[in-house]
């Protein structure tokens, strides 16, 4: 284990206990998005996916995390990637980042990442949210956690999940959750 895994280990041992709130649906609701953002930092299956959200009524909001250091799309309220240079030397995100992060309350975290990212794993535990869900990357910072399907795969094929489909069984779960209780 890295050094920079064992800073993330320790300070998510000091984060608050927390005590998550199941969001119901057929209200308004805000929402955080976090997505692996791409290069070109376009996002379109990410922006489909909020003007769904939109449509529901919901007040969304957007952080993607892009691996390099000039970030080109402008910062604004309802939508922000951030790139290398938002994190310090051991990999966690600057202050200003988590001050702007933690300005905002949301009732629900939907968590997009597909594959393990340090980078959006500290932006996740550091946003304040009643109800977190994403999928299950081995770290305990969400409320819900999603498993993918046993696919067997070839010896060294990576599996490749589309932030859609991930966008498409979380809310699946949540309508379902919700429609049980």
């Amino acid at each position: 284990m890295g050094l920079k895994q064992k800073i993330f280990d320790y300070i998510a041992g000091k984060q608050p206990e927390r005590n998550p709130r199941f969001p119901h649906l057929d209200r308004q609701l805000k929402v955080m998005i976090i997505y692996e953002s791409d290069v070109l930092e376009r996002n379109d299956s990410i922006k489909s996916i909020r003007q769904d959200l939109l449509r529901r009524q919901m007040d969304v909001t957007m952080w993607g995390f892009v691996e390099k250091k000039e970030i080109q799309t402008l910062i604004l309220p309802q939508s922000r990637i951030l790139g290398l240079n938002d994190y310090n030397i051991w990999g966690k995100p600057r202050d200003y980042v988590i001050t702007d992060l933690q300005a905002e309350h949301y009732d629900l975290l939907i968590d997009l990442t597909t594959r393990p990212s340090r980078q959006l794993r500290y932006i996740a535990m550091f946003t304040d949210a009643d109800f977190k869900v994403g999928l299950n990357l081995g770290e305990g910072i969400h409320d819900m956690l999603l498993s993918l399907p046993d696919f067997s795969l070839e010896q060294g094929e990576e599996l490749k999940v589309e932030a859609s489909w991930l966008y498409d069984q979380i809310m699946q779960y949540l309508t379902t959750i919700k429609s049980n209780d």
